[in-house]
């Protein structure tokens, strides 16, 4: 393979109007294609264009096209090499973590005006109750001794000072839960008394409702009255109306029809069936009305 060779130029070899004279050697023309030379074979083309290429000028390399210029070769990841495997993407979502949360404060009531005593405080209360009914009984046991009171005729009384005893305890919550049994010991010793004193024993036919739900309900009642609750008010007055109902419709039947006693209860026995009917019609009018305004 030969090199293209230039010469110097030389000033004197240009032309009049300044042009440059090119001289070739033999030596360039040696290696260059013989364009007369036709008839060769194909194969020795292969040769010649190669002989050709090697003594193209560096100045001619440097107007090769890009595409001809061979790229610096890319070193293969081994993300991007064929022979890698290729890696799998978990598509499984990931699990979302929350913060706890702080649970709001539950809504706490207010607590009610009277709250069921515990079952120490319950005995704790008995105890008491009982032990000032025993001395309020032995106080009066000594009097009857000594002042020669007729306890025969007003032995009713050994029921109605306790009972008395119990609801004075009860109210002023010396003994809790006295009041109840207070209020049926003291209306079971009002009805003695009073068949004591008018010998009316068979009156017992129709009186026993005053005793319960009326004794029940009385005892109810006043302890609302005690703690200000609204609730166990109504429903002491239920009971007892509800007790007063039963007496009446009771004392009708046996004091006034069947006169199963030979008492005479004058305006009060004439009265008892006209105020029983009255009761009952306002008792329903009221419902009815109530029913109304509801619907």
């Amino acid at each position: 393979m030969s090199k293209r060779k230039r010469t110097p130029k030389d000033p004197a070899s240009e032309g009049a109007e300044g042009e440059p004279t090119v001289h070739v050697s033999p030596d360039i023309l040696a290696g260059s294609p013989d364009v007369f030379a036709r008839a060769k074979a194909k194969e020795g083309e292969g040769s010649e264009s190669a002989a050709m290429s090697a003594d193209v000028a560096p100045e001619e390399a440097a107007t090769t096209p890009a595409a001809e210029v061979p790229a610096p070769p890319v070193e293969e990841t081994p993300a991007a090499s064929a022979d890698a495997p290729a890696e799998t993407k978990d598509e499984t979502p990931a699990p979302i973590v929350s913060a706890p949360l702080t649970p709001a404060p539950a809504y706490q009531p207010h607590a009610p005006t009277y709250a069921a005593p515990t079952t120490p405080q319950r005995r704790v209360g008995s105890t008491v109750a009982l032990g000032v009914v025993l001395v309020v009984l032995g106080l009066f046991a000594l009097i009857v001794q000594f002042t020669g009171f007729d306890a025969g005729g007003g032995w009713p009384l050994f029921v109605v000072i306790p009972g008395l005893t119990l609801l004075l305890v009860g109210f002023v919550s010396l003994g809790t839960g006295a009041l109840i049994p207070g209020a049926i010991l003291t209306v079971i010793g009002c009805i003695l008394a009073y068949m004591n004193v008018s010998q009316d024993w068979p009156a017992w036919a129709f009186a026993w409702p005053l005793v319960a739900p009326g004794g029940v309900g009385l005892g109810i009642w006043l302890q609302g009255l005690r703690t200000r609750d609204a609730h166990m008010l109504r429903q002491g007055r239920v009971l007892m109306f509800v007790a007063l109902l039963i007496f009446l419709v009771g004392f009708v039947i046996f004091g006034t029809i069947f006169r199963i006693s030979e008492q005479d209860y004058g305006w009060f026995g004439k009265a008892a069936l006209p105020g029983l009917l009255i009761l009952i019609g306002i008792v329903l009018l009221a419902r009815s009305i109530q029913r109304s305004r509801q619907t």
